[in-house]
């Protein structure tokens, strides 16, 4: 481009000299021409002959001057052209690096160790973020997925029912895939929002080859293994009949009423073939079918009650009824002792074998490759196997700390128990939700603003503060923006926690499957509603029941185990939690419901047998709260709750020393009203962009736009004037130097 550029000054140099040189010639003509006239006495000849030349010279004049101005004008555009092309690039380069620099680091790693409730002993496939979509989706089977919560007591409890299922239909793994995934895992969160999990647990079921953007279909979960597996059938024949499945056994009630037809479209392998006659509304034949559909030599159909013709021409009376035929064989009756799935199931291969056909050897074939097949799929990604294993190693560097507080007893309000709580629900529940809008966005503002407010934050709530501002100002939010948002404020204000996530101390359970966020949720709302009586007592009185309110919206909207909210919501409803009248009946009226959660719990699977659900306040913590007859002081109870779960009253126990670079000794509880509101709005115009919702990413942006924008306009400006500067010398005339 230079080379071309000096050629063009060149070329625009020597028009210029060339038009200079014509033009004073022609001048030079025209002048003496002009005297001759004059002194011969101006004749009409000659003043012709000057004028002609004038205008000859004016026009080259004019021609040269265009052509220059052309070169010039070119020259210009493809100097502009060039530098905004390097400025596009390095701009270009600038923000993918700006974009790279603002990735924000994983924060959070699953602190729970083992993989929730089901292991690699389980016939469970244990599925996750990393393999979840390249098993289910495209594949030659179908899934059968439940998306469940490790803390979930209901989940807790379905999970017997579930193992049993796997085990019970294992010789089914060609055709369905039982797999679960743990939602609690933070790692599983964006596969859990993705496929609109809103409660625990639920079942998915995954047609054969499916394909994104398809999230499943919901399958009932039913109370027990024999429930689920009637569901999953009915679900397998419903596939069939649209067409799916066409590799699968036929399940599907036998329509014909001519056996002998049957024969023209069975393998030539086939030795016997059978017919179940049931009921319609029977899944025996279907289960039986399934059991054994690896043996090659045997083809079984099931007949319903609504295929009459066949069923009187088979002189069948009784149900269910086997009747076997052979290839040269008249049919037969066969003998069921037992009318079960198991009992039909071995009179068919009692009659088999009685006949000489080799079952025993293909169901030790089958059983090999299913359960190879199986460890195959539930292989760990080498990544998720590294990142377990610096768990562990974490683990046991914490060991001893966490084994000081693992076993608390006492009656303490900790610190780490509140934030962990609160973490979770912020970090994890709520973002499980795809679309929060309407009533779950009224119940996500209350639930905010109450945190907001009266969460006792060790380093002062400017962090929530800039959350609920937020979220105010939108009437839409989606659980991948609400994640978002608060990872980014976190990173941003970072230190918030006081210590690691799910780190319990007064709520640690005797295992990983116990307690945990449950009590913590407890406890979060007791210290929520406590604080908020004390609050209220020295300020203007608000809604006495909008902590209350806010804990309703939240259990009822978010809260992931479904049989807990439903039943929360259930009696909260029946314990008229709206006609609470003052702030000390809300910290009561809570208390008594937690009794009566507490008595529903007791001696329930899900209870933790190291930490019996009792009624609280026990006797040897409050020996005040019970009159002599058993029943409740209900004023020595409120002062023992308002002592409790006062900020006061918080203990910093297993977080000495975690975080304790910033000094924040004046706002520990948060109580520091002059430091907070400070904060607060430093950090706010930090975080959104001086109210435009813009995080650093999108200020960095906005910067680096800014000064290369004011770079191509200096530089345009600068080339703009060489040029100008260039052109008058280049017009200068040379005789005015003379």
């Amino acid at each position: 481009m230079r080379e071309r550029e000096r050629e063009c000054e060149m070329t625009a140099t020597a028009a210029t000299a060339t038009a200079t040189a014509t033009a004073t010639a022609t001048s030079s003509s025209a002048g003496k021409r002009k005297l001759d006239a004059k002194s011969q006495g101006g004749g009409v000849e000659n003043q012709g002959r000057s004028t002609k030349s004038k205008r000859e010279s004016t026009h080259h004049r004019s021609s040269v001057k265009a052509i220059k101005g052309q070169w010039t004008q070119k020259m210009e555009q493809l100097d502009v052209i060039g530098i905004v092309l390097r400025l596009c690039l390095m701009n270009a380069l600038m923000t993918h690096w700006s974009h790279a620099a603002s990735i924000p680091k994983i924060q959070y790693q699953n602190m729970m160790g083992g993989q929730g409730l089901y292991n690699a002993s389980d016939d469970v496939v244990i599925l996750n973020a990393t393999n979840f979509k390249a098993n289910v989706y495209g594949s030659s089977k179908s899934w059968l997925v439940e998306f469940y919560n490790s803390w979930c007591g209901f989940c807790y409890r379905f999970a017997p029912t579930w193992k049993s299922l796997a085990s019970d239909i294992l010789s089914w793994n060609d055709i369905v895939v039982v797999a679960a995934i743990d939602c609690a895992d933070d790692d599983n969160n964006p596969i859990c929002r993705e496929y609109e999990i809103m409660h625990y647990p639920m079942l998915k079921y995954f047609s054969v080859n499916e394909h994104p953007p398809s999230l499943g279909v919901m399958i009932e979960k039913g109370d027990t293994a024999e429930s689920v597996r009637h569901n999953l059938i009915n679900r397998l024949e419903m596939e069939q009949q649209e067409g799916r499945g066409s590799t699968w056994p036929n399940i599907t009630p036998y329509r014909n009423v001519e056996v002998t037809d049957a024969w023209k479209t069975i393998s030539s392998n086939v030795k016997y073939f059978f017919l179940i006659f049931e009921t319609a509304d029977s899944n025996l034949g279907a289960e039986v079918i399934l059991d054994l559909h690896r043996i090659s030599s045997l083809q079984i159909r099931r007949v319903t009650t609504d295929n009459e013709l066949l069923c009187v021409m088979s002189k069948v009376t009784k149900f269910p009824t086997v009747i076997a035929f052979g290839r040269n064989e008249s049919q037969k009756v066969v003998s069921v002792r037992v009318p079960t799935r198991e009992g039909i199931r071995r009179a068919i291969k009692d009659y088999a074998v009685a006949r000489g056909v080799n079952i025993d050897e293909a169901d030790a074939t089958v059983s090999h490759d299913v359960v190879e097949d199986t460890e195959d799929a539930q292989q760990t990604p080498p990544a998720v196997e590294t990142r377990k294993k610096e768990e562990e190693e974490q683990k046991k560097d914490q060991s001893s700390k966490d084994d000081q507080s693992s076993r608390k007893t006492d009656d303490y309000l900790y610190q780490l128990d509140l934030e962990s709580a609160l973490r979770y629900s912020i970090n994890h529940e709520i973002p499980l939700t795809k679309v929060i809008d309407g009533e779950k966005m009224e119940a996500l503002r209350r639930y905010l603003t109450l945190l907001a407010e009266y969460y006792p934050l060790r380093r002062g709530n400017a962090y929530l503060d800039v959350i609920r501002d937020i979220v105010e100002k939108r009437s839409r939010i989606t659980g991948k923006e609400f994640s978002q948002l608060v990872k980014t404020t976190e990173e941003e204000m970072s230190p918030v926690y006081s210590g690691p996530p799910r780190r319990w101390v007064g709520c640690k359970g005797s295992t990983s499957s116990y307690r945990g966020y449950p009590c913590g949720l407890w406890t979060m709302f007791h210290t929520l509603s406590v604080n908020f009586a004390l609050k209220q007592s020295k300020h203007t009185s608000q809604d006495p029941s909008a902590v209350l309110r806010a804990m309703h919206g939240y259990i009822g909207n978010f809260f992931g185990c479904a049989d807990c909210a439903a039943h929360f919501v259930k009696t909260a409803s029946e314990n008229r939690y709206l006609d609470v009248r003052r702030e000390d009946e809300a910290v009561l009226w809570l208390w008594r419901v937690h009794n009566q959660v507490n008595a529903r719990l007791s001696g329930d699977d899900t209870e933790d047998p190291e930490h019996k659900k009792l009624q609280y306040p026990a006797a040897e913590n409050c020996p005040a709260c019970r009159f002599a007859n058993g029943s409740w002081n209900e004023d020595e109870v409120l002062r023992y709750l308002k002592t409790k779960y006062s900020v006061d009253a918080i203990k910093y126990d297993g977080i000495d020393g975690y975080g304790d670079d910033d000094n924040d000794d004046g706002a520990l509880n948060g109580n520091d009203s002059k430091v907070r509101p400070e904060r607060r709005a430093k950090e706010l115009k930090r975080i959104t962009g001086f109210g435009w919702d813009l995080n650093v990413f999108d200020l960095s942006i906005c910067v680096v736009w800014y000064i290369t924008s004011l770079a191509i306009i200096v530089l345009v400006c600068v080339k703009f004037a060489v040029k100008r500067t260039y052109k008058k010398k280049s017009h200068m005339n040379p005789l005015s130097k003379v």
